[in-house]
């Protein structure tokens, strides 16, 4: 046997145990470059599932679960008022602001919001003393607690620290008469 075929099958015996990625080391290091492959299409953006104040955004490798289709009584609805018993509170939002009062702030106090679509409903989120203000709005039915009163959206308001559910409706109706 040749010499050089023996020392050519020596040398050949330990890449023959390399993983993958040693493999394509070695092409780039001879010049022997992988073919690129192209990057996939980029989804296209959907709101997500869930408000993500309430549960954090992961970036995992699993297949998420889509959202069918963002809540529309509340994703059609460009402005909004809330109210709240035990502590009293309301809050108006409209564009890029919410007013929020309270029995000892009746004239109320204006917040710069942005508002956030998921599949549950809509949610406005600022600052307010360095803390998070956010006010959600979701399609489901709401009764007041002491007026029994009944509403076509829930409310639920976050502020310095601390968050109270209410009921809700589009602003439009806010003259008009809650659903009774």
């Amino acid at each position: 046997m040749n010499p050089r075929f023996a020392l050519l099958a020596l040398l050949s015996l330990p890449l023959a145990a390399c993983d993958e990625a040693a493999m394509a080391d070695l092409r780039r290091g001879i010049g022997m470059e992988a073919e690129e492959t192209q990057p996939e299409d980029p989804a296209k953006p959907r709101p997500p599932a869930v408000s993500p104040l309430e549960v954090p955004i992961e970036t995992s490798t699993a297949e998420a679960k889509l959202a069918v289709n963002a809540d529309a009584e509340t994703l059609n609805t460009a402005a909004f008022v809330a109210r709240g018993n035990e502590p009293f509170w309301s809050v108006e939002v409209s564009g890029n602001t919410a007013i929020y009062k309270t029995p000892e702030n009746q004239g109320g106090r204006k917040i710069n919001v942005s508002r956030l679509t998921f599949a549950q409903g809509v949610e406005y989120v600022g600052t307010m003393d360095g803390l998070v203000f956010k006010v959600s709005f979701r399609g489901a039915d709401c009764t007041d607690s002491m007026s029994g009163e009944k509403f076509p959206m829930s409310a639920s308001l976050t502020v310095r620290g601390r968050t109270h559910n209410g009921c809700a409706m589009p602003a439009s109706s806010a003259s008009a008469e809650p659903q009774g």
